[in-house]
């Protein structure tokens, strides 16, 4: 009975995390229980356990009164949030394993980005430029810091998803990846980690034009 309340209760952890990613529910927003309840056909105990969890990662944030909702968002905090992911892929990148066991992986992740981008598949390449990310992370061997990444990349997601709405940004962003993939080749991850610094930068002033064109400040 406890494994199965468990298993609905991560169903509705995974179906509120989609409603932020799909713009179904956005920065600020109020999360009624009942609400939910009906929406997602469950009880209370299951929403309110994964409504903990979410809580626990801050993605969902408590009022004094009681009320939760989605967690707010502003430019400090993305540009906070940048400064993590660029210290910590840091830390990643001096960490890579030394016989470049994952650059086969990146090279057919580009070659099926590549794909998708021709054949105009733009959702497909989002997802696998997170699919890019998550080779290096797999492949630096570090558990701690790789946990903090996809809490922080997770919050990026629900953001670039629309700031990726440029095609132009999304061949940008490929053409990047690419250059990346070279310095790693030629194992210069000194200058891998300069790039990827100025790669990072560019997104966040996509996520940020977006940002100021789409959210309100909560």
């Amino acid at each position: 009975m406890v494994k199965n309340r468990k298993n609905i209760s991560d169903n509705v952890y995974e179906a509120i995390r989609e409603h932020l990613l799909s713009q179904e529910l956005n920065f600020g927003d109020k999360i009624v229980e009942l609400d939910y309840c009906q929406k997602l056909n469950v009880s209370r105990t299951p929403l309110r356990e994964a409504i903990k969890q979410l809580e626990i990662e801050g993605i969902i944030e408590r009022a004094p009164n009681g009320r939760i909702k989605v967690m707010s968002m502003d430019e400090k905090r993305i540009d906070e949030i940048f400064q993590i992911r660029i210290a910590l892929e840091d830390i990643i990148f001096n960490n890579l394993s030394k016989n470049n066991e994952f650059i086969p992986k990146l090279e057919d992740n580009l070659k099926l980005t590549e794909f998708q981008i021709k054949s105009e598949n733009w959702n497909e390449a989002r997802k696998l430029f997170s699919e890019f990310n998550k080779i290096l992370y797999s492949h630096s061997g570090l558990e701690f810091t790789i946990k903090i990444l996809k809490y922080y990349n997770f919050i990026l997601e629900k953001l670039r998803y629309n700031s990726l709405e440029s095609n132009t940004r999304i061949v940008e962003a490929y053409q990047e990846h690419l250059i990346l993939l070279e310095y790693f080749k030629n194992n210069d991850i000194e200058n891998a980690k300069i790039f990827n610094k100025e790669h990072l930068l560019r997104s966040k002033e996509s996520i940020m034009t977006f940002f100021e064109k789409k959210y309100k400040k909560f």
